[in-house]
């Protein structure tokens, strides 16, 4: 006879196999990344309007950071789509991280389709994606 007052355990499978938690996490690190790119990408914006048509070394040191984070963000968008699509469309999509308007349309597609898998999958994702940690 067992113990009535014993807490219930769990003995079945778990809700989710292991390397498909593994995918998860992969995934919301690879969106946390594109959403601080992205992030950066507006602050460097911002400076580029503040600064307007002032020349001299605040307008060289912004266009490097620019420089830097359009790379990251190349970065970043190829990650996550290799992830969520395939190879190809992750160079697609990298290489469309320098047009403007253009990538700002394929990083909220990218992030997009991040969120509806980890949500399909049982995961709250918040404003800045979800911490790896918790899945």
């Amino acid at each position: 006879m067992s113990n009535p007052y014993e807490s219930p355990q769990f003995v079945g499978k778990a809700v989710v196999a292991e390397p498909e938690r593994e995918k998860m996490r992969r995934v919301a690190s690879r969106q946390q990344f594109v959403l601080y790119a992205l992030l950066a990408n507006i602050v460097v914006n911002v400076a580029f309007i503040a600064l307007g048509d002032q020349r001299g070394p605040a307008r060289l040191i912004v266009s490097i950071l620019a420089i830097s984070i359009v790379i990251a963000t190349m970065i970043a968008a190829f990650m996550l789509a290799a992830e969520l699509y395939n190879v190809l469309v992750a160079i697609i999509c990298a290489l469309l991280m320098p047009v403007p308007c253009v990538a700002l349309l394929t990083l909220l597609i990218i992030n997009g389709k991040a969120t509806n898998y980890l949500q399909q999958r049982g995961v709250k994702v918040g404003f800045m994606g979800v911490n790896p940690n918790t899945i």
